[in-house]
């Protein structure tokens, strides 16, 4: 597949569909930023395209709307080095159509996004590249 995935999701059965197309993808520490004033938090990735027949990697946005408020487990933000395995998105709702988003990464690493209801937006930037690695999953 060499077209650019361009996907949004308003529910959480969209968000279940980005999730599955997130799957390993490789975030750097200071390639996300959350804008309290636009209440958006946006990702940069390297995502694992696991829809291609070949293995490659794709670099690919995603940002989240109406957040209104982020919290971090176990993510040490002075280590600009870190990196982030994404293992899931997941989507908790309090008060239709509140919840929260969950960006559950390796390490019991997680970021929590409050948010008023979901509006996720994902997009495949440039060229897809190949890779040697393809992730493993025989330990899980």
């Amino acid at each position: 597949m060499d077209e650019e995935l361009k996907l949004k999701a308003f529910d959480e059965d969209g968000l279940t569909i980005i999730s599955s197309l997130c799957q390993d993808s490789i975030i750097k520490e200071n390639e996300y930023d959350y804008d309290e004033k636009s209440k958006r938090f946006a990702i940069l990735m390297n995502r694992f395209c696991h829809e291609a027949r070949d293995k490659r990697r794709i670099r690919t946005a995603i940002h989240f709307d109406y957040v209104e408020n982020l919290k971090t487990k176990n993510i040490n933000k002075d280590d600009k080095d870190e990196t982030l395995v994404l293992l899931a998105i997941k989507f908790d709702e309090t008060k239709k159509p509140s919840g929260s988003i969950t960006l559950e990464f390796s390490g019991n690493k997680a970021i929590n996004l409050l948010v008023e209801n979901i509006e996720v937006f994902l997009t495949d930037i440039g060229d897809p590249w190949l890779t040697t690695k393809k992730p493993n999953h025989d330990n899980e």
